[in-house]
């Protein structure tokens, strides 16, 4: 029994998932360009690089998801600039540490 119990807990750790940048546009409702322009702006980054030959494929994990939409929000529905949405981010950043 304690043996079941130790196994179910090894198993619960939640997965990582990552997604392709394709994807994440997708799910998220941004395009390329803009995640390109948020990303050069440091509102969001990749969580990690995937080596593909010669270039790097940057995958996003849920944590970036949740950002890039919280961006879009700023951004689309509150009207927001760029600059605002990064004082925006800074000081949530700040509170969540």
């Amino acid at each position: 029994m304690a043996a079941q119990r130790k196994s179910l807990r090894k198993n619960s750790r939640p997965q990582l998932r990552f997604y392709s940048r394709s994807v994440v546009c997708g799910l998220c409702g941004v395009t390329d360009h803009e995640l390109t322009l948020w990303e050069a702006e440091d509102l969001v980054a990749p969580a990690r690089l995937l080596e593909r030959g010669r270039r790097l494929e940057p995958l996003y994990d849920d944590a970036a998801l949740r950002r890039i939409r919280l961006i879009r929000t700023l951004a689309e529905e509150l009207e927001v600039n760029l600059p605002g949405i990064g004082v925006i981010l800074h000081l949530l950043d700040q509170f969540g540490r």
